[in-house]
């Protein structure tokens, strides 16, 4: 399923750094291009040296450029290795990671990256790319964390937004080009009584459950008609949306979020959730967008 504003022919974009997560990176964007069939592109953000004020500018960018070029070589050995159909295709770019990213961002299919890369001069801090990826990237942003070996569940947050419908489409879709089971994770939290100024009763928190039920069967209905091979499994529970995600990430392969959800009982919101999976998720995060942006 293209994502609205993607070229047929949309390449998986992972982003190189050299760093033990970025080559996690390579590896599980090269399954996806070959589960897909489509192109990889391998990228490398060469950060610019400042004009003036550095002796021996010349030899240091020849270094830098020539220890680029290594780690993109042993980036494709990666994936050669984790997808032996798929060839890969390298780019050296100059400029900021995050900037060349966002840029590739526009035509990829997805942007893939580690969850934590090297500081220093390679420009990506820790952390720092894959949180401002997946929150201003205008293609869907995969942060791969843990091993890319795991084959447990497809995990998808539901809200009701726009951009959870989104996430529900291509959660199904992963699920169902992976052979995997679904687990569907609706969670709602009563208003508290110092807020509402009413204590909510047993009876009323059941019926509340029950809409919730509803609610979710409601949103599934239609994917699992378009996806009938697909093993869906419902959870509707009552708490914190994080830290439930974060729960159900222990045995799961891949965990999908839209980027931006609901206010109020849903409770998905880009920060707290995103944030939360990002940080303590144990296996890649999607970050799905409801459609692009121009």
């Amino acid at each position: 399923m293209a994502v609205h504003g993607e070229q047929g022919d949309a390449a998986v974009v992972v982003g190189v750094d050299g760093s033990g997560s970025a080559l996690d990176a390579v590896a599980w964007a090269a399954g996806e291009a070959g589960r897909r069939g489509r192109r990889l592109r391998l990228v490398h953000a060469l950060l610019p040296l400042p004009q003036d004020g550095l002796d021996s500018s010349d030899e240091l960018r020849d270094e830098l450029d020539r220890v680029a070029r290594q780690w993109l070589r042993e980036a494709a050995d990666v994936a050669r290795d984790a997808a032996p159909g798929v060839e890969p295709e390298p780019r050296l770019e100059q400029g900021d990671p995050v900037t060349v990213l966002l840029a590739e961002s526009e035509k990829a299919h997805e942007v893939v990256v580690g969850s934590r890369g090297y500081g220093g001069f390679t420009g990506v801090m820790a952390g720092s790319t894959a949180m401002a990826l997946s929150a201003h990237a205008l293609s869907p942003v995969v942060v791969v964390r843990g091993s890319t070996a795991r084959r447990g569940p497809v995990v998808v947050g539901v809200d009701g937004s726009a951009t959870g419908e989104a996430a529900l489409a291509r959660a199904f879709e992963q699920a169902d080009l992976e052979g995997a089971d679904l687990i569907a994770v609706h969670v709602w939290h009563p208003m508290p009584s110092w807020v509402s100024g009413i204590a909510l009763g047993e009876r009323d928190r059941v019926e509340m459950a029950s809409e919730h039920h509803r609610l979710l069967s409601e949103r599934l209905a239609g994917w699992q008609e378009k996806h009938p091979d697909v093993h869906v499994e419902r959870v509707v529970a009552e708490g914190h949306v994080a830290r439930r995600l974060v729960d159900y990430s222990d045995t799961a392969r891949l965990v999908v979020v839209g980027s931006r959800g609901r206010d109020g009982f849903a409770g998905l919101l880009l920060g707290s959730t995103s944030h939360a999976l990002l940080h303590h998720a144990p296996c890649p995060v999607l970050v799905v967008r409801g459609e692009r942006r121009a």
